[in-house]
């Protein structure tokens, strides 16, 4: 083969790692190299359909090798990160089990809960929204920028953007756009001086429920979930049925005692509950009984087993989809993400000029 051909299939090689196998470009470019040097410099013949049929399975088999082995590099290489929970409290994320939820754990694969419960928050797209804030100087600036955005893109302008744009306010310029779209908005409000706030909404059914943003969604968790959820999970026990409703964040939708019920009958709960009872992790006891987590079902009378109580802790603890992290925030309020506009010196000297007067 001439080299010229051989380059050619190298080139092809490495194309295929990278935008088809999605390796990172330096092992495509060591693919693409490795084909041109065996077909080409090394003199390879390429004269029987078994030759060429080789050369194509080991390209394959290479690229496919380096992209699995670059993926467990990565997963091996997640750390802990630093979030917060709900009340404003910083922690680092994720927490290991421990204790009796670590038991709960055991107890949970023991009772195949994964074969009708997934654990994983999943999204159908992303949604960005971007918001502006203009000072005095640059409001003219701002106000033509965001006019010019909406001709390029084709939108229509709506709320305070449609009305003037108020100054030194936070307002609306784009909701729902794409990426393309909002990259725009940026670029042009960037130019004209504003603050720029870009902020990301994931769409999907399984996310948080809203009237107008997602109104099909079933409030299963606030964000998407991503690797760094499982990094204490072996096996991680993502599921593919969902019979049932997912767990990622059941630790945070649901309280102990209700949790209590639906394993002990599903039905007291939710009607039409598809869910078998697990009464064998309960025992019956006598009405008189008193304690915590007693339950009356019927004529009978129940309270929680060992296994029954490290169950619950284990779902408790199940509360990932809660939490933001930087590659899956959860919808915040608006903060600047760019300095706001600073005051010309000459507008500073007319303020204090008139601070003076006034005195």
């Amino acid at each position: 083969m001439t080299i010229g051909l051989s380059f050619l299939l190298g080139l092809l090689a490495s194309s295929v790692s990278y935008f088809m196998l999605g390796l990172w470009w330096p092992v495509a470019v060591v693919v693409g190299l490795f084909a041109w040097l065996a077909f080409g410099l090394l003199d390879v013949k390429m004269d029987s359909t078994f030759t060429l049929l080789g050369g194509l399975l080991l390209i394959f088999c290479v690229s496919l090798s380096a992209m699995v082995f670059r993926a467990s590099d990565q997963l091996s290489g997640l750390q802990y990160v630093d979030t917060q929970a709900v009340d404003g409290t910083e922690f680092r994320y994720p927490v290991p089990l421990l204790g009796n939820a670590r038991y709960g754990e055991a107890i949970y694969k023991a009772n195949g809960c994964a074969a009708c419960h997934t654990q994983q928050v999943t999204h159908e797209s992303v949604v960005l929204d971007v918001k502006a804030l203009a000072g005095e100087k640059n409001h003219a600036a701002v106000q033509e920028a965001i006019s010019r955005f909406y001709k390029v893109t084709g939108r229509e302008a709506s709320g305070g953007a449609a009305l003037g744009l108020p100054v030194g306010e936070w307002e609306t310029v784009v909701n729902g756009a794409n990426a393309a779209d909002a990259s725009k908005a940026r670029n042009f409000l960037s130019i004209a001086g504003a603050s720029v706030d870009v902020q990301v909404r994931f769409r999907g059914e399984d996310l948080t429920q809203h009237d107008l943003q997602n109104p099909r969604g079933r409030g299963w968790g606030k964000r998407r979930s991503v690797a760094q959820d499982y990094l204490f999970a072996e096996p991680p026990m993502l599921g593919s049925v969902r019979i049932g409703p997912d767990l990622a964040n059941v630790g945070a939708r649901l309280s102990r005692e209700v949790l209590m019920r639906i394993l002990l009958n599903p039905k007291i709960v939710r009607k039409y509950s598809k869910m078998p009872q697990h009464r064998f992790l309960f025992e019956k006891v006598g009405e008189d009984e008193k304690g915590q987590h007693i339950i009356h079902d019927g004529e009978n009378t129940f309270k929680p087993t060992k296994n029954a109580e490290a169950l619950v802790d284990y779902l408790l603890s199940l509360k990932s989809a809660n939490y933001p992290l930087p590659e899956a925030p959860i919808n915040q309020p608006y903060t600047s993400s760019m300095p706001k506009p600073v005051s010309a010196p000459a507008e500073a000297a007319d303020a204090a000029k008139a601070g003076n007067s006034g005195k």
